[in-house]
């Protein structure tokens, strides 16, 4: 694994981190997504705390992805069901061609 150093920006804090140079991109992108989100949270309330703009946007984000994995574990779930049902199909079908 090859670590390189690099500093993220989050909330006007500057961090310093070492990590995989494959998971740069997805770091910085998220630091670019949470900082968006406090812009908004600036901009709808009168907020001067950087770290409580910080909770709102954290909350915010970890409920949609709650919601999004909630979901998706429903559309697996509809999938296995459609998967067994064609299998059934598949194997009375077959069962009726020995016949």
């Amino acid at each position: 694994m090859n670590l390189t150093s690099t500093n993220i920006s989050i909330a006007g804090q500057s961090y310093t981190l070492k990590l995989d140079e494959n998971s740069l991109p997805a770091v910085e992108q998220a630091a670019s997504f949470i900082n968006d989100h406090i812009s908004e949270f600036e901009k709808k309330y009168p907020v001067k705390e950087k770290r409580d703009l910080l909770a709102m946007a954290s909350l915010e984000m970890i409920t949609e992805l709650l919601k999004k994995q909630e979901q998706q574990n429903t559309e697996i779930h509809r999938l296995k069901t459609l998967l067994n049902e064609l299998n059934n199909m598949v194997e009375n079908h077959s069962k009726s061609v020995q016949l």
